[in-house]
Parts: C-alpha cells; structure tokens; sequence
C-alpha cells in the first residue's frame, strides 16, 4: 500500500511540476513588454484622428479607437526636458534639465531612469533614434540601463554632434559606440533596427523605446511618401509637404510594427504608448484660436505643452477610452513601474496612472497638479516660465490665472478675481521651488580618464558658459567660445586632440595657433592653416575643473581672431 502512496505522490508532483514549467512559458504570466513610440516636435493636430485635414495616419487611428486616449496630456516644451521627464518620473528642473544645449540637457548620473528599474527585474532595454539627453560617459544610453543603444548624437540629424553631413537618408548612427552606415530613410530604418531587437529578445521581457527624429524641422521628404501626396493631388510648399511625409511614413511604421508584435504572438502582452514630446501652438489645425501672449515667451501656455498620448495594454486597458483628466509625460515612467509590479518611488513627482487605464477616474483630479518650468537658460529664476496646472486652473508665472475650462486658449486673466485660487497655486509652486536641489550638485560634468570610455568627444553644444551653438553649420561661422564641466577621475598624462570639425569631416581648422586651459594648467602651439587637428599633451591632478579651447589667428599688427575648438577629443595617455 505504502508503495501505491508513493506512486500517487510522486506522479502528482510531477504533474505539478509540468504545470509550473507550462505555466512560467504562458504569456499571460509574464511580465508585460513595453514600447514607447516618440515622434518629435509633432503637433497634436497632426493626426487624422484629431482632424487634421491633410495627412492620413489609418494606424495610428485604429489604434486610438481601441486604446486609453489622454485629452488632457502635457509635457515640456522643449526636447530634453520633456524626455527627461519621461524617463526618470521627476520634474526636469529637479535634475537641472532646463535647455537642449548649454550644460542642461543632461540628466545628472546619479538619477536612475526607467530602463534601470526594469533592469532589476530582468528586462532588456534598447532605444533607437533621438536620445538628447547626453552622448558620453555615464550618460550615454548604455550606461543608463540600455543594452541596446542606436541613435544620433546630440539632439537629431544635423545637429552639432550629430554624424557630420547627416539626413534624414542614409544617415550613420551611434550603434553602441560605433558610428555605423545606414540605409534608407531615418524613420523607416529606426523601426526596422527596433523590430529587429523585439525579435532578438522576444524571449523574455523587453523595454523597447522609438525615438523618432521626424517631425523635427529642419523638414525633409520621405521620396516613396510624397510621391503619393502629390498623386493623391495634396499642395503646399517645400516645408509643408515634407512635414506631411514624415508623419504619414510614421504611421506606416506605426503599423508595420504594431502587425509584426501581432503575428509574433506579443502584442496581448505589450503595452504600447504612442505620444509626442512638445506642444507645437496650433499647427496643422484648420481653424486656430486667437493667441494671446501678454508680452511672454509662448512656451509658457499651454498651445506648447499639450501633446497627444494614447496606451493600450489588453491585459489591462479599457477599449475605445477618452480620459479627460490631468495627466502629463511626467506619469509615463510611475504607469510603466506600476504595471510591471516594481514599486513606485515616492521621489517621483509623476503618478501612475493605472486607474485611469482602467476606467476609474474618481478623485483622480482632487489633488491632481503639473508643474511646467522651461526657463530656456542656463539659470533657473523663480517664477520664470512657469505653469502651474490643475483640471481646472493655470498660473502663468505667479500672477496670471486662467479657467482651462472656460478658456482653453487662455486669453483673459481672472487672477483678480479669484486671489484665493492664486495664493492657493502658488503655494503649490513655492514648495516645489524650495526643494529644489542646488544648481551645482545637478551641474552634469564630462567624465576624463574613466575606463569605462578611455577616450571622450567632447562637442561645443554642452558648454555650460558662453555661446553654444546647436547645428553644424554654425561651425562655419568660427565665432563661438566657452567652456566645458569636467571631471578629472585619476591623475595623469591626457592627450588633447581639438578640433574645427568632427574628425569624419577631416576639414582644416584654418588657424595659426590653438590653446587649451584646464583649471589653471595651459598649453598652446603653433598651427598650419591646413591642419585639421591640435594636439597637446597635459599632465592633470584629480579634480573637477573648467575646460576651455582656443582657435586663433594671430597677426603681425596685433589684431587676434579667436574661437572655441567645437569638438575635443581626450584620452588618458600615462602616469
């Protein structure tokens, strides 16, 4: 009897056993895949679901009839900000990401971003396209929780560091580390190399994140898509009928992607955020409102913070839903966090937004508020480009009020009568303010001497003084000077190597002398007008100091023309 016993018991755990392997293989027990789809600085009317007149996205569409759509969703105004937000759940000004150049667009090392997060929990992370958020050491993608990393540097295509002479077709990318060739248009070659990572890792959980530089400006046609504009019989100028191209090609790949995880099998088990990073006024709309700007910065109202955002998860998310409720890019990494099972930092000024994915709106806006501040400088100010959003209400740097509700162009002022509302608003604000770190302890500095990347580029547009330039045709003008953050990590010989141009245009730097000031340690050598680089050796201590580059041309009679090296490349030689 005793052997029958352990028969049963052994044949019962092994059909245990078989069910517990059977189920760790189900879809439904995993851990949900994730993809983000970012386009840039693509306006909220740019859609043919949000009526634009023009442009066909059937996809994009389709996929906001079956998923949560956000009404009411606002982001930064500006590029880093917005996808610095994004990533961490914190306000960017927390982090000192204020600017797309200038020192502020890095997103300090010691902020862990979402990628990290889902790290812990087995979760391989890849970003293809638009990263500006930092090219080298520690804040290249890589070092930030990516194992997957292809991108351009800087901002997008043609930007200062960005592959000298990029387009939008056959561009070089940054692939982990390497400059690599490419074929075909931006778009359609960041959504090929993202199906390819899905693929490589379909396996287990993955977190994969689109970053498309369309529709930045400058614009430029996607040939196979504007043919068919023009065929169909749609005018417009140069700009406007690029601009239509690219975004009509995002929706082709919108849908490409969304058919491959279906035919793969993943997409019940992936949520997908399709969204845009900027406000962009009213382009694209038929029929704008008035503006009003009482003599401030358009990027302090909302026409440049409201973003369209929609989700589905089919787990989770209730179809065909419209969600009138505050919610920002902000809540994007709090939802992500959520969803998969992590705990939500309390440090995250985002929060989840889970319920409304759900249905469940209820008190959702009873304590609901957004804090947008772009001071679009190097120095944050107090009450300086500033919106202080509820459902209901906006303050507009400390003093205007208006009903969002009533006013959504915000054109009239009601802040006299209503000062309790006012004092209420800024009360919000001022806590915010207070606890802001100091300005020098989010001062993101260029690592040297790190061997984790033995040799850096450093490039003029992340100068935190003086006059950064963003493109690459501001090179030409040879007018630019200021100074770079770094970190000297271990003492030693480095070599110096400036230069004009990116070493892939190998163009004369057309000077006669080139210096270079570490702290207080100088070096400077003659040039021929021809050479296209500088090289100089220094011997450096540890410490943190300020970086600056010369480029002159001195003459006989006295007279100096004088300009920063754009691009510096260091490497630690020696004791």
């Amino acid at each position: 009897m005793k052997e029958y016993f352990k028969l049963f018991v052994i044949i019962i755990s092994l059909l245990l056993y078989a069910g517990l392997i059977h189920g760790k293989n189900r879809s439904d027990d995993r851990s949900p895949n994730i993809l983000i789809i970012l386009t840039d600085n693509q306006s909220y009317y740019e859609l043919g679901c949000n009526g634009h007149s023009v442009v066909r996205t059937p996809n994009i569409d389709q996929f906001a009839n079956e998923a949560v759509v956000f009404d009411h969703f606002y982001a930064s105004p500006f590029c880093s900000p917005s996808r610095a937000e994004m990533l961490t759940g914190k306000y960017a000004l927390r982090m000192g990401v204020h600017n797309t150049i200038g020192g502020v667009s890095i997103i300090p090392s010691s902020e862990p971003l979402l990628p990290s997060y889902l790290k812990k929990v087995g979760y391989t992370s890849g970003v293809f396209g638009k990263w500006h958020l930092g090219n080298e050491y520690p804040y290249n993608p890589l070092y930030r929780g990516f194992v997957q990393s292809f991108i351009h540097d800087g901002g997008g295509i043609g930007q200062l560091p960005d592959y000298y002479g990029n387009n939008h077709i056959d561009a070089y990318y940054n692939s982990n580390g390497e400059i690599v060739p490419s074929n075909g248009f931006s778009t359609d070659v960041l959504f090929r190399k993202a199906k390819e990572f899905i693929e490589e890792n379909k396996d287990d959980p993955f977190f994969c994140f689109v970053s498309t530089p369309a529709t930045h400006a400058p614009w430029q046609a996607h040939p196979e898509k504007l043919e068919e504009l023009e065929q169909r019989g749609v005018k417009g100028d140069n700009n406007e009928m690029a601009l239509y191209s690219m975004i009509e090609n995002i929706d082709d790949n919108v849908g490409e992607i969304l058919k491959y995880l279906k035919n793969s099998g993943l997409r019940e088990n992936t949520f997908v955020i399709i969204a845009t990073d900027q406000g962009m006024r009213y382009r694209g709309l038929s029929n704008p409102p008035p503006e009003k700007e009482f003599g401030l910065p358009d990027h302090v109202f909302d026409r440049r913070h409201h973003v369209f955002c929609m989700m589905q998860y089919p787990a989770l998310t209730k179809s065909s839903l419209t969600v009138k409720n505050l919610a920002g890019i902000i809540d994007i990494s709090p939802t992500i966090l959520d969803i998969c099972g992590i705990s939500v930092p309390s440090a995250m000024d985002g929060k989840s937004l889970k319920p409304l994915l759900e249905g469940n709106t209820e008190r959702w806006d009873a304590d609901r508020s957004l804090i947008i501040q772009c001071p679009r400088q190097r120095k944050r100010e107090e009450d300086r480009n500033v919106s202080v959003k509820t459902k209901k209400w906006r303050l507009i740097n400390g003093n205007l009020l208006f009903d969002a509700e009533k006013d959504p162009s915000q054109l009239t002022d009601v802040s006299s009568l209503y000062p309790g509302v006012v004092d209420s608003l800024n009360s919000i604000y001022t806590d915010f303010w207070n606890r802001l770190p100091p300005e020098e302890k989010v001062l993101p500095r260029h690592i040297i001497g790190a061997e984790e990347m033995p040799e850096i580029r450093l490039n003029a547009m992340d100068w935190y003084k003086g006059d950064s330039p963003w493109t690459q045709g501001q090179i030409e003008k040879r007018v630019h000077q200021g100074t770079w953050a770094v970190d000297v990590v271990k003492p030693g010989r480095y070599q110096f190597e400036l230069r004009r141009y990116p070493r892939e245009a190998s163009k004369p730097i057309e000077a006669n002398h080139a210096a270079i000031k570490v702290g207080d340690v100088k070096a400077k050598i003659s040039l021929e007008r021809f050479e296209n680089k500088a090289v100089l050796d220094m011997q450096l201590e540890k410490g943190s100091y300020d970086l600056k580059t010369f480029f002159m041309n001195e003459s006989t009679s006295g007279n100096t023309e004088a300009w920063g090296s754009y691009f510096v490349y260091v490497k630690y030689i020696d004791k």
